[in-house]
C-alpha cells in the first residue's frame, strides 16, 4: 500500500532538482539535473531517457515504484497576517493554551517525517477560510511564549494542531529554494495563507504539500 505522504519529493527550481527524503531527513540539491527531466500531465517530473532514470536509482535517492498522487496548493493570494483582526473567543483560547501545553513537549528532535506523522489531518474546507484566519491570528498573539517559535516547523506543526482541534483542516506546504539553499514551511487553506508573509513564501517553491 501507498503511504499517503511520498518519502522522496523533487522541485524543480530553473535547471536545478531539489529533492527532500524523508527517510534521512535531508534536502539534496542536483545541479543542472532539471535539463533533463520533463514534466508529466499530473505536474510530476519523470526522466527524459533510461539513461537518466538508471543515474537516478545510482544516487539512492529514488527507486523503481508507483508515485503518490502529486497535490499541489494554490499560490497564496491572502494572508491573515494582512487581514483585520478577526477576533477569537474564550473557546479558542483555552483550546490553544491545551494544545500548547499538550503538543509543544512533542516536537523538539523530531524528524519532519515524525512531525508529519504525529499531526492530526482533517478536510480542508474552504468555505472556513475566515474562522481558520482568526484562529491563526490568536496563534501569533500567543506564539512569544511558546518555546522555540521562531522554527517554521514547529510553529507550523503547533498551528495545524490548534486548528485541527477547532475542527479546521490545513496544508502543510514544504518550499525550498536555490543559490543559497533555504528551506521553510507554513500553512494554507485553499489560497489563504495563514502563519506567514505573502512575499516570504513568494520566494520558495513548493517541494510537498501535505493535506488530509
Amino acid at each position: 500500500m501507498l503511504s499517503p505522504v511520498p518519502l522522496v519529493s523533487v522541485a524543480a527550481i530553473d535547471d536545478d532538482l531539489v529533492v527532500l527524503d524523508l527517510r534521512s531527513d535531508a534536502y539534496f540539491c542536483l545541479p543542472d539535473l532539471a535539463l533533463h527531466l520533463v514534466e508529466t500531465a499530473d505536474g510530476r517530473w519523470a526522466p527524459s531517457s533510461d539513461a537518466v532514470a538508471e543515474g537516478l536509482l545510482q544516487t539512492g535517492l529514488f527507486q523503481r515504484e508507483p508515485a503518490c498522487p502529486r497535490f499541489s496548493p494554490p499560490p497564496p493570494s491572502r494572508s491573515s497576517r494582512t487581514a483585520i483582526d478577526l477576533g477569537s473567543g474564550l473557546v479558542s483560547k483555552a483550546s490553544l493554551l491545551k494544545s500548547i501545553a499538550t503538543e509543544t513537549w512533542r516536537v523538539n528532535g523530531r524528524s519532519v517525517r515524525e512531525l508529519i506523522a504525529r499531526s492530526p489531518s482533517l478536510p480542508l474546507r474552504l468555505e472556513e477560510g475566515d474562522a481558520a484566519m482568526a484562529e491563526a491570528q490568536l496563534f501569533d498573539r500567543w506564539c512569544v511564549w511558546i518555546p522555540g517559535q521562531g522554527q517554521c516547523l514547529y510553529r507550523a506543526y503547533l498551528l495545524r494542531a490548534h486548528l485541527a482541534s477547532m475542527g479546521h483542516g490545513a496544508t502543510w506546504v514544504f518550499g525550498v529554494r536555490t543559490w543559497p539553499f533555504s528551506a521553510h514551511c507554513w500553512l494554507q487553506i485553499g489560497d489563504i495563507l495563514l502563519d506567514d508573509d505573502l512575499d516570504r513564501v513568494g520566494l520558495y517553491t513548493p517541494i510537498l504539500a501535505v493535506s488530509a
